[in-house]
């Protein structure tokens, strides 16, 4: 092991390097959002961290854990911080002892770790579970992961028996992006619509958004508070700082969810009584029932700049089987549907939102309907499948597409 990244005095002020995971097909948005952060920490004194951007993940040099943990406040789009411990170049990279090598090498590095951890009796396996190992040309680096379980495991949500279709950290980007990309600030939203709602994602990641609730304030665990390096003064600092930026009043924004599987309703009515203590729910309305011949009752446009917003993830009723028909055209009936609705609000408020298509094809079947909005394209991954995220806003007719 290259001995110079043992940490042999552990203090909350050492510049570190770190690595940082995100979303596939997210890495220019979150530099941008990271480099922001970090450039905003509300301490004096603190180094300028060098950010390298890649496509798979981003290189944080210089850093130290103060920036950290304001950088883990704030990042509820972050997949996992982890912390280089050690590179070496010594090892067999043959292709029939290859994984033998890096078992060895993890065990190893447990020694390194061990004593980044406030309990000295912490478990071999708790730390070895929490390494990980990258490579480039002979060159092995191992890294701590200080999240523990990704981040996009909030805490709040039940088990379900299948994952979601969009996980919580990429629908936090896919919302943010979207009232970046067309200019609207997120505060003239009047009514958050989800005919597609599922179990919630979008409704209760909006939620942790506009209230401002930190990532580390989650009811879950995290490795980086068991750790010498984490800093617990600076956090009760950033916190205090979140509350005198806090308005006064709460965040009332109408939440409508749909969706056609009945057995959803029970399942939210039960995430409800969970949540309470974390997000606020006072304001949402559901129902099973059809986007495409039922409109909900919203609040109507109190000023020229209000909005519905309205991100959309199908299939439309597939998740229990219980539509038969086909699905070959649901994309064209989903942008037929949202012209229908522009009509039907005369725009005002004004239609903002995005449409998740799992092919070029479904793509272009919802593009080619939606004659009467702005759009733009961008692609995220997401379990092996390349998604075209279609941006949609009912003010103006700019066609983009980001490849």
């Amino acid at each position: 092991m290259n001995r110079k990244f043992r940490i042999r005095k552990p203090q909350t002020g050492t510049t570190l390097s770190w690595e940082i995971y995100f979303p596939p097909g997210t890495a220019t948005q979150v530099g941008e959002r990271i480099k922001e952060i970090l450039s905003s920490v509300p301490l004096p004194n603190q180094p300028e961290p060098s950010v390298r951007i890649f496509s798979e993940k981003i290189k944080l040099e210089n850093t130290n854990s103060h920036q950290i943990t304001y950088l883990l406040f704030h990042g509820l789009f972050l997949r996992d911080i982890r912390l280089v411990i050690a590179r070496t170049k010594d090892w067999d990279s043959s292709a029939e002892v290859r994984e033998e090598e890096w078992d060895r090498i993890l065990t190893e590095a447990v020694s390194i770790a061990k004593p980044l951890f406030n309990d000295p009796e912490v478990k071999f396996y708790e730390i070895k579970e929490n390494l990980h190992i990258s490579y480039f040309e002979d060159e092995i680096t191992v890294s701590l992961s200080i999240l523990g379980e990704p981040g996009y495991k909030r805490g709040i949500k039940a088990n379900f028996p299948t994952s979601a279709p969009v996980p919580e950290d990429l629908s936090q980007i896919l919302i943010q992006q979207c009232f970046e990309i067309f200019l609207v600030p997120k505060e003239s939203v009047s009514a958050l619509y989800i005919p597609f709602a599922g179990t919630l994602t979008f409704a209760t990641e909006w939620a942790l958004q506009s209230e401002k609730i930190p990532l580390l304030s989650l009811p879950r665990e995290f490795l980086f508070k068991r750790m010498v390096l984490f800093p617990d003064k600076s956090l009760d600092h950033y916190n205090k700082k979140l509350k005198l930026s806090l308005p006064s009043t709460s965040y009332s924004t109408p939440i409508v969810i749909q969706d056609t599987d009945p057995a959803l309703e029970n399942y939210w009515l039960e995430e409800f009584k969970r949540w309470r203590k974390i997000i606020q729910i006072t304001n949402w309305d559901h129902s099973i029932s059809d986007f495409f011949r039922t409109f909900p009752v919203l609040p109507e446009a109190e000023e020229e700049t209000s909005h519905y917003f309205l991100p959309l993830n199908p299939p439309y009723g597939l998740r229990k089987n219980e539509r038969t028909e086909s699905e070959e055209k649901l994309y064209q009936k989903i942008g037929k549907r949202l012209e229908e609705l522009l009509k039907l609000t005369k725009n005002s408020p004004k239609l903002i939102g995005f449409v998740l298509c799992p092919t070029e094809e479904k793509w272009s079947d919802c593009m080619r309907e939606l004659r009467n909005f702005s759009k733009k394209t961008i692609h995220v991954t997401h379990g092996g499948i390349d998604l075209r995220v279609l941006y949609f806003h009912s003010e103006g007719r700019v066609e983009r597409r980001t490849n």
